[in-house]
Parts: C-alpha cells; sequence; structure tokens
C-alpha cells in the first residue's frame, strides 16, 4: 500500500490525537497509531484502551488499501524534522517484509518497522444509542467551566467525570471533587427524553482542544460507551459507572446573604493576601461588615499575616467566613464576567458564585465549601 500525503496536514492530525497514547503501556500496540487507507483518505487512530480518537484527511494520491499500525513516538519526532513538502510511504500490510514502513521525502529515505493492524482494538460498537446533536460552542464552553472541578483520578471514579445530564429541555453539565462543585445550565435544549451520562475526563480535554471552530456534534451514547463526532473527528470512550452526586439537593434553594463585587479586584486582593497564608490549607477569613470585607490571611508558625479591606454591596447579617483562597480562586478565574454574587447563608454553610450579569441562554452555579468543613464536605 502506496499513498503520498501534504506533511503540514499529516503533523496537524497527529499532533490533534498524539496526546492519547501512553508511553511504557502494558499493551505495547497501543503505544502506536493505526494507519487506515480508504477511498483516497487516511484515518490516524490513537486509543489508551478506554478513549479512542480518529481523524481522517485526504491523500495527494494513493495506491490500494489497507491498514497498518505505525511507531508513534519515531514517527512524531521525524515529522517535527521535515519542512512542508509531500511525504511518500510505502507499507507493507500483509507481514511478507515483517511490517515494514518505507519514508520518501526530498532527498532522505527512512525505515521503520510496524505490526499487524489486526491486533489493533477495534471501534468500540454503541447499540441502541441515544443520540443528540449540539453546537460545537455550547459544548466548549460547558467543558471549559467544569472540567478544572472534576476530581483527581485517584479519588472516587464516580468524581473524576463530568455528568451530561438532559432533562426539562435543559441541559445541565456537572462536575465535583466532594468539596467544590459547578453546574453549568443550558437552556432551550432539545430532547424527547430525559437521559444522563458520566464522561471520563480525558476525551473531553481532547475534545475541548479540537473543537476550535463552529460546527455541530453529533453525541450518541448508551449506558457503557459515548462518541462525539464533528467534521473529519470522532473521539469515544468507556463511560463511568455509578451514580453521579444529587447537584440539585446540594445546591441551596435560597440563600439568606448575598455579597456583589468586581471579580477581578476580588481575584487580586485574594492573591496578595494568600501571599501570607498556611501553604497548607492556603486559609483566607472574609469579615463582612456593612459594605465592606476584609481579607486576612495568616501562618502562625512563622509570624506572616495579609489584610485587605475592598468595598462591595451587601445585603444580609454581618458575618465571618473561611474558605481555601487557592481553590476559590481557581473557580473564580474560570468565570467569564465583570461581578460577581458571592451567595451565603452561614458560615458552615456552602458558598455560591454565580455571575452577576444575567444571561439568558445560560446559568452558572460554582459552590464551595467553607475550609473548616473540610472532611465533612462530601456529597
Amino acid at each position: 500500500m502506496k499513498f503520498i500525503v501534504s506533511n503540514a496536514e499529516l503533523s496537524k492530525a497527529i499532533n490533534s490525537v498524539s496526546s492519547i497514547p501512553i508511553a511504557n503501556n502494558v499493551v505495547k500496540i497501543l503505544e502506536n497509531f493505526l494507519f487506515s487507507v480508504s477511498n483516497n483518505n487516511l484515518t490516524i487512530t490513537a486509543t489508551d484502551g478506554d478513549t479512542r480518537a480518529s481523524i481522517t484527511i485526504n491523500l495527494i494520491e494513493s495506491d490500494g488499501e489497507g491498514e497498518l499500525v505505525i511507531p508513534s513516538k519515531l514517527l512524531q519526532e521525524y515529522l517535527k524534522n521535515v519542512p512542508s513538502i509531500p511525504i511518500a510511504f510505502n507499507l507493507d500490510t500483509t507481514g511478507e517484509n515483517n511490517y515494514q514502513i518505507t519514508i520518501s521525502a526530498g532527498n532522505g529515505v527512512y525505515r521503520m518497522v510496524g505490526m499487524d493492524a489486526g491486533n489493533y482494538p477495534t471501534m468500540p460498537q454503541i447499540p441502541d444509542a441515544t443520540s443528540i446533536v449540539l453546537n460545537s460552542s455550547i459544548l466548549s464552553t460547558s467543558i471549559e467551566y467544569t472540567l478544572f472541578c472534576a476530581a483527581p483520578v485517584d479519588y472516587r471514579q464516580i468524581l473524576t467525570g463530568i455528568n451530561f445530564d438532559f432533562k426539562d429541555n435543559m441541559l445541565n453539565v456537572v462536575s465535583t471533587d466532594s468539596h467544590r462543585l459547578v453546574r453549568y445550565r443550558r437552556f432551550n435544549i432539545d430532547t424527547d427524553d430525559n437521559f444522563n451520562f458520566v464522561s471520563k475526563r480525558k476525551p473531553l480535554q481532547l475534545l475541548r482542544n479540537l473543537l476550535d471552530k463552529d460546527t455541530d456534534v453529533t453525541i450518541n451514547f448508551n449506558e457503557t460507551n459515548v462518541s462525539f463526532e464533528f467534521d473529519n473527528i470522532i473521539i469515544s470512550c468507556k463511560l463511568l459507572e455509578g451514580v453521579f452526586p444529587d447537584y440539585d439537593r446540594v445546591i441551596p434553594p435560597s440563600f439568606e446573604n448575598k455579597l456583589l463585587i468586581g471579580k477581578e479586584d476580588f481575584i487580586a486582593a485574594l492573591k496578595r493576601v494568600s501571599v501570607f497564608t498556611d501553604k497548607a490549607t492556603n486559609q483566607v477569613k472574609m469579615q463582612i461588615e456593612g459594605q465592606e470585607i476584609t481579607l486576612t490571611g495568616n501562618d502562625e508558625e512563622y509570624a506572616n499575616e495579609g489584610i485587605e479591606k475592598l468595598q462591595c454591596s451587601y445585603e444580609g447579617e454581618d458575618m465571618d467566613i473561611s474558605f481555601n483562597s487557592k481553590t476559590f480562586m481557581e473557580m473564580l478565574q474560570h468565570l467569564d464576567c465583570d461581578n460577581i454574587n458571592i451567595l451565603m447563608n452561614k458560615p458552615n454553610t456552602a458558598i455560591v458564585i454565580t455571575p452577576a450579569e444575567e444571561n439568558e441562554n445560560e446559568d452558572i452555579a460554582m459552590l464551595h465549601m467553607p475550609i473548616f468543613l473540610k472532611g465533612s464536605g462530601d456529597y
């Protein structure tokens, strides 16, 4: 099997899926790419066993059809050093010549050994799939707001993913690490039924990076798998098993105290005060009196202290509340707005942050537990 391809097109496609293969994988074939040639198109596939991505590009010309597994690291290192010129591939897909790969470009000829495509994992089927089409801007926005808040990979498995919950003509995309929770809600989503799935983090990271233009994304899923299809790309993965926390129960329906403040001014003050906090807790106390807040951070071991006052608009009783400044700022930095509402009931109950500017198409709520409740904040 022979084909000629643009180096620019090939390098771009490979870079799109290069984050999936895992070095030193127990299953060695998963460290590599699957090349499939058909109808003068080249499909490049990468998988780690759970997440799979395929991207299809046009070839300049081709002779024959077939598949072969290509060494990923070697090919990527080679392509980095090739100018933007056509590259010719000659692949032994039958194994008669030990699956040899010959590459010709400019004045050079290069050889490497591939692997039998028959041993590469096949694309998982999704029988009895539910399908829905979303605009890429909705999907990328929902991922951007929620991905950072998913739990670390060594935590409760269901919390390491992102919950996509379609109900009542709304899409709720939710993540939580058990001490924080983010709910991104999109209105006017046309669905016939209510349904949900919990996707792993890795395919969504890849999806976010590839959704760089306005397009429609078709989502197909059943109880075990999900796929995202758009343009010339298909991303699929196994779904996480288990019951995702009831996020509507976690977020209080009403609040006794409401604070309005400029987001950037608040973040800047938090950054300065947090320099002086105990780095084991990053604890900052927020004291609210009238229309003024006082942020205090200290490290008793080294006798460090930072205090800063800010003006705000506040409705409610004066109160003190403490939180982890590092994780609190991370939430604020993911909000795309000028002003924020900080909603509270009691010093020992959840803090909820929302954009002050309303949007008729979406609703964003970010919940953060007070720091001294750490360890009792599981949902």
